[in-house]
């Protein structure tokens, strides 16, 4: 098993976060990127047909690497609130945003309407994804090394 480059770590982080699913050889390091089964029922199957028999002929050699569950990515949304400075608008509207019924959607709204901070989260949100990538990949290792 070879060691995945920083390049591969952000395509693998960059495109899981727009909501595929990372299927990684860990003999090769080939990265296949498909869509989640609720996804591919609104795609066209046939674009993908290659990569998904690739993957299943290979099972055994695929692991696959997901985007962060729900609860993870709320963890993102108030880790980047909580590090705003104090008595800040932004970090007030963003910590109501999270309390409201749907913090998901409420914190979206904000953020894209909060000028200068939206680039701020965007970064903050790909070093998260990133650090959920190296973390999903050690544990692959792991549980393969044991």
């Amino acid at each position: 098993m070879t060691a995945l480059t920083s390049e591969q770590i952000k395509e693998i982080a960059e495109t899981i976060d727009c909501g595929l699913v990372c299927h990684w050889n860990i003999k090769n390091n080939r990265l296949i990127f498909l869509p989640t089964d609720e996804l591919m029922q609104y795609n066209d199957s046939d674009a993908w047909d290659e990569d998904i028999k690739e993957v299943e002929q290979n099972f055994n050699d695929y692991k696959e690497i997901e985007k962060p569950d729900s609860t993870d990515s709320f963890r993102f949304m108030e880790d980047f609130t909580n590090e705003l400075p104090n008595n800040t608008r932004i970090k007030v509207t963003l910590l109501e945003a999270l309390n409201k019924r749907k913090p998901f959607r409420e914190f979206k709204y904000e953020i894209d309407n909060s000028g200068e901070y939206r680039q701020l989260w965007f970064d903050f949100k790909n070093r998260k994804m990133i650090e959920h990538v190296k973390d999903r990949i050690n544990y692959i290792i792991k549980r393969e090394t044991d």
